[in-house]
């Protein structure tokens, strides 16, 4: 008999935490985190924070709502027109070029430089931006 009433005393006991979490609050799936961004970025906190919370359906679906994001650009971050900032200029394939400005990126303004004026071996990744030295004329024809 005492050996029944352990038994059952134990199971309770590990049904105990499935149980109370159940009840706790209900679980939500992917789309409804897809929907809902900063509830999605709150609950990944939560969830990288506390090891135990992982293994919930909640965090898992987070996860797999915040996986179906990847591939795709971040909201906010880049300069939009009418803020005060120009958008950045794009290319053919609709990615922002890259900043070939003297004063932000002076080691790359000057590869570029010298890889439209040398066109040696290695430069033809740059040649296809050398029409961005027309933007810094005083820099590309100060000499060093």
């Amino acid at each position: 008999m005492r050996a029944v009433v352990l038994a059952l005393a134990l199971v309770a006991a590990g049904a105990a935490p499935v149980l109370a979490q159940r009840s706790r609050e209900e679980v939500r799936d992917v789309p409804w985190y897809q929907a809902r961004p900063q509830i999605l970025e709150e609950t990944l906190r939560r969830c990288h924070r506390d090891a135990r919370l992982a293994a919930t359906w909640d965090c898992q679906n987070a996860e797999g709502a915040a996986s179906s994001r990847l591939g795709q650009p971040l909201p906010n971050t880049l300069p939009r027109a009418g803020q005060g900032r120009q958008a950045p200029p794009v290319d053919s394939s609709g990615l922002p070029e890259p900043d070939y400005n003297p004063r932000t990126n002076p080691f790359g303004f000057e590869t570029l430089r010298n890889a439209c004026r040398d066109r040696g071996p290695g430069s033809s990744i740059f040649l296809r931006d050398c029409h961005q030295l027309d933007r810094y004329p005083e820099a590309r024809d100060r000499a060093r």
